[in-house]
């Protein structure tokens, strides 16, 4: 529209044609958004146009956020934490969670050796992250263990926290991270590492019922497995959780030797239960009987329910006990039918 080719230093030219366009624009005859650039009859006018006017236009926008000017160094940068790159944001600050997840994961890659003295670099994090971070949390973390070591040492540092960990930290933790580092691979795990999670289950036992033993008794486990859950039940759940743990089997495990033999050891801890869940248990015990008559670990822990809360069981639940009894057909049923027989004298 301006013709600066042939003279480019014409600027009182320009100006002036440029003038004449607003001029024309302005009393366009469309209710057209420009109109709303140009001032109003009532306003004045300035004969030179010596800038560019902030121009209103609400029709035409489609965020209304405003920009903001920035200040300062605006380019990208790295840095190194480690061996780990982080980049600056363009207005040259740090995104703290994201450097300390760079510093954990930086940290447990350069462990090689377990002890109770080493320091994971910003771990400290898991005490004031929130749920919208977890996600990240993990992913970093799954990455992160190299060996043994690493995981020993940070297992350690939560125990050692001040604060514990949320409940929902503590369940994601042990969800994505001790559960596939150590009950799904097949090498065996080393005393250290299975004393730290035996540790760690009795500070957060209700995120190690929910999300190892629940879980685990609904497959079948190998060896290893089996005995490491056994421990955890018999000498780490804090017995305010045994109740916890009994009625989630009952809810949720499925009828084999493993639900058996843990059931069992829970059993035989003898901590005192409301009748409303020996009531349950009794009634499950019913309904697993038909497919276990030849089922030794079943007969077992019969005789440890009896034993550990015969002397709460009314008439009727040991009736129940008495017929199951009846039906064994293992080389354990005249043990249950000694048990059984004292424990409905001591009723009547």
């Amino acid at each position: 529209m301006f013709d600066c080719e042939n003279n480019p230093f014409e600027i009182k030219n320009n100006e002036l044609l440029f003038k004449e366009t607003c001029e024309k624009l302005k009393h366009h005859p469309f209710e057209s958004p420009w109109k709303l650039c140009f001032p109003t009859v009532e306003q004045e006018t300035p004969d030179i146009i010596c800038g560019v006017h902030e121009l209103d236009l609400p029709e035409l926008t489609e965020l209304n956020t405003p920009v903001t000017e920035q200040k300062g160094n605006t380019s990208k940068d790295t840095f190194l934490i480690g061996n780990i790159d982080v980049i600056k944001t363009e207005d040259n600050t740090l995104k703290t969670f994201e450097v300390k997840l760079l510093a954990i994961k930086d940290s447990l890659i350069n462990i090689k050796t377990a002890s109770t003295s080493v320091h994971v670099n910003g771990i400290e994090i898991l005490n004031s992250i929130n749920l919208s971070q977890v996600c990240q949390l993990c992913k970093v973390l799954q990455t992160s263990f190299e060996n043994e070591a690493a995981l020993i040492a940070f297992l350690n540092c939560i125990l050692n926290f001040e604060k514990p960990l949320s409940l929902s930290i503590a369940n994601a933790l042990v969800k994505n991270i001790i559960y596939p580092q150590i009950f799904e691979i097949k090498q065996n795990s080393s005393r250290n590492l299975l004393a730290a999670v035996l540790n760690f289950s009795e500070l957060y036992p209700k995120p190690i019922i929910d999300e190892i033993i629940i879980p685990f008794l609904k497959k079948s486990l190998e060896t290893l497995q089996l005995e490491t859950l056994m421990k955890m039940v018999k000498s780490n759940l804090p017995n305010e959780y045994v109740c916890y743990c009994i009625k989630n089997i009952l809810e949720q495990s499925i009828p084999v030797d493993s639900t058996f033999s843990i059931l069992q050891i829970l059993i035989e801890r003898k901590i005192h239960q409301e009748y409303s869940l020996l009531d349950i248990l009794t009634r499950k015990m019913e309904s697993w009987s038909p497919s276990n008559k030849k089922n030794v670990k079943f007969i077992k822990l019969l005789i440890s329910i009896l034993i550990a809360y015969g002397s709460e069981l009314d008439l009727q639940l040991l009736t129940i006990y008495d017929d199951m009894i009846e039906k064994n057909e293992t080389i354990m049923k005249r043990a249950a039918e000694n048990v059984i027989k004292k424990m409905k004298t001591k009723c009547v």
